[in-house]
């Protein structure tokens, strides 16, 4: 298992040895292990770093020997990270773990510390994937963090040898834009009630409205098959009324039957138009006798005779009696002339004529 040292191992990351003359030759001879590396300089300034045991008699012509400690430690560091919006920052908690995976670099550089080199490179890095992110998202954040220094990325080589091998990233809040993140969420939360809201008014309104619409258009049918309907009626009625011609006894009936309530009304009619019908039969009555066209004989047995047609009709069944043509005279109208009686009205129409065929008689 690899041992984990802390920032500043003891021993040091980097010992040096002086070579004297036989001193290499037999004894002392450093053996290279998987947390340490051996580094020799050669009296030309050149460095080789040795895997296996120096054999003997083999240190002629080196001048110097580096301890390399090549253990894995751990650096803690703590970083203020920049988020999307600039105006928050995250407080990062960092640990990073590396080792030096290039002793001839190490010994080169005289390597003594390395977190001036870690530090700047892991903050860059973070820094980058920060920005990247609103403050809301810090756990999004700390994954693509903690997965920049995985896979390929990881072991990547640093001056001075050093490799990081792995960043594991924490990112706390402080308590003002804990307090910033609650209202912004709560905010963004309202609107979206709001919204849900606004749309799902929108769509009522919006079926509310088909609604009314398919109401009138089912109204304007209903009224378009009434209106059909009514047509259909006054065709019939007019068809109906075409075959009754000009019998009035078959448009009464038709009348009373499609409304009954009109009964008197219609009776006051048929009365006015019998009423002028008499008024109507006088007056030709009298411009006949008055030319000597009909005899007033005649007219006073018509008269007699109609009156007991009518009075035997009411005893009887009912039924009307038809009056017999008035005789024609000579030289008088073309059209014989035909009384028709109506009860109580005959009486009062006729009664003229009584009293000029008594005063006649007395001449």
């Amino acid at each position: 298992m690899i041992a984990r040292n802390p920032v500043q191992p003891d021993p040091p990351l980097l010992t040096r040895v002086e070579i004297k003359v036989g001193e290499l030759m037999f004894k002392n001879r450093p053996v290279p292990s998987h947390d340490r590396a051996t580094v020799f300089l050669d009296r030309y300034g050149q460095y080789h770093h040795l895997t296996e045991q120096l054999p003997l008699g083999g240190g002629a012509g080196y001048k110097a020997l580096f301890l390399v400690n090549t253990s894995v430690f751990c650096l803690d560091l703590q970083l203020t990270l920049p988020s999307l919006d600039q105006a928050s920052c995250f407080a990062a908690k960092v640990t990073v773990t590396w080792r030096i995976t290039d002793p001839v670099e190490a010994a080169k550089t005289n390597l003594v510390d390395a977190g001036p080199v870690l530090r700047p490179h892991v903050e860059r890095v973070l820094r980058d994937i920060s920005v990247t992110y609103p403050i809301e998202d810090g756990t999004a954040a700390e994954r693509a963090m903690t997965h920049a220094f995985t896979g390929g990325r990881a072991r990547q080589g640093l001056r001075q040898g050093v490799s990081v091998l792995s960043c594991t990233t924490a990112l706390t809040l402080d308590a003002s834009t804990i307090n910033y993140i609650r209202r912004r969420t709560e905010g963004v939360r309202s609107h979206e009630v709001k919204k849900d809201a606004l749309r799902h008014s929108a769509i009522e309104q919006t079926a509310e409205e088909r609604l009314a619409e398919m109401k009138n258009e089912h109204e304007m049918q209903i009224e378009a098959m009434r209106h059909s309907h009514q047509l259909e009626l006054d065709r019939q009625r007019m068809a109906m009324f075409s075959g009754v011609g000009q019998n009035p006894e078959s448009l009464i009936a038709i009348t009373l039957a499609q409304d009954p309530g009109k009964a008197a009304d219609l009776l006051q009619l048929v009365l006015k138009q019998q009423q002028a019908e008499l008024e109507d039969a006088r007056g030709v009555l009298d411009v006949t006798l008055k030319h000597g066209l009909v005899n007033r004989s005649d007219v006073a047995a018509i008269v007699g005779r109609a009156t007991s047609a009518i009075a035997q009709g009411m005893a009887g069944d009912g039924r009307g009696a038809s009056l017999p043509r008035a005789p024609r005279a000579a030289g008088c109208l073309e059209d014989a002339l035909t009384a028709e009686v109506v009860p109580e009205a005959a009486a009062a129409v006729y009664a003229p004529l009584d009293d000029d065929e008594e005063d006649e008689d007395d001449v």
